[in-house]
């Protein structure tokens, strides 16, 4: 049987809260510095994949207390480069921006 859509988002919920968990831990004993690369690569895909439906459903940006300004930025130029944009391009993406 397929979990209804209400179901589906509460268990991404509570699957974000426990990798949250486990990050944090891991950022103290190094255990994300040990982690195959691989696996950021395909959890900042999912978390972006999340974050395009999100914004389009009115969702808050992330604060200070979220991402630091560091990762933002490091997050950023990384999927700017990763597409070939450039700083103009990203630009234009600002002025469409809602905020």
């Amino acid at each position: 049987m397929c979990a209804s859509p209400s179901e589906r988002a509460a268990r991404i919920a509570a699957l974000a809260d426990d990798l949250g968990g486990e990050v944090d831990a891991g950022l103290g004993d190094g255990a994300i510095a040990a982690l195959d690369p691989d696996v950021a690569r395909r959890l900042v895909a999912v978390a972006a994949r999340t974050w395009a439906v999100a914004t389009e459903e009115g969702a808050h940006p992330p604060t200070g207390t979220d991402i630091t300004p560091t990762e933002a930025v490091v997050l950023a130029t990384t999927a700017l480069r990763a597409h070939d944009l450039n700083p103009f391009d990203l630009a234009l993406w600002f002025s469409r921006s809602t905020s």
